[in-house]
């Protein structure tokens, strides 16, 4: 097997950015990704466990960056966009204490399942991380704005379908927290 990294994904999950972040080496990550591979599940909103996976790992080389909206000051609003061809959209960001990182979790596309919704491979690799979680809460649901990209069939998302509850309980527990601004 085949993993690396996504370009859209190494270029979000650095110190700084904002996102999530593994500390340790891109060997150290894939490692815990192999030894953990056989109890990998089916991403979010996904068919198979053969185009998207969820892969649990030890968290303890992973950096959060969500605040508790009751902890979080200084707000700033800002627009941004992910990626070239993608819709703005307003990023909220704080300062205040960091929730320590309980879960980690690590997305991965086959490579196939890439190339929908106008996509494509960042290398020859069977699997590409696409996204880092680092969780401050082992309940915590893709964000809302993930969701209605994948749902709506908008360029970045890959097409998904959710239920108004998944959604209910996306917007609620995102509404609770702000991301870093460091």
């Amino acid at each position: 097997m085949n993993i690396g990294w996504s370009d859209f994904a190494r270029k979000r999950h650095l110190p700084g950015t904002g996102h999530s972040w593994f500390k340790g080496s891109n060997e150290e990550l894939f490692s815990l990704i192999e030894e953990n591979w056989d109890k990998r599940v089916v991403g979010d909103g996904a068919n198979s466990v053969d185009d998207v996976c969820i892969v649990d790992v030890d968290p303890k080389l992973f950096v959060g960056t969500k605040i508790l909206l009751k902890n979080a000051a200084d707000l700033k609003a800002q627009v941004e966009v992910r990626q070239a061809g993608e819709d703005p959209f307003v990023k909220v960001t704080a300062s205040g204490p960091v929730e320590k990182v309980i879960g980690a979790r690590v997305v991965l596309y086959a490579a196939h399942e890439l190339l929908k919704n106008g996509g494509k491979r960042s290398g020859d690799y069977d699997w590409e991380i696409v996204c880092l979680l680092a969780q401050d809460d082992k309940t915590e649901p893709m964000p809302p704005l993930t969701m209605a990209r994948n749902f709506l069939n908008k360029p970045g998302g890959t097409p998904r379908g959710y239920s108004a509850q998944e959604f209910a309980e996306s917007i609620y527990y995102w509404s609770q927290r702000v991301k870093s601004k460091v």
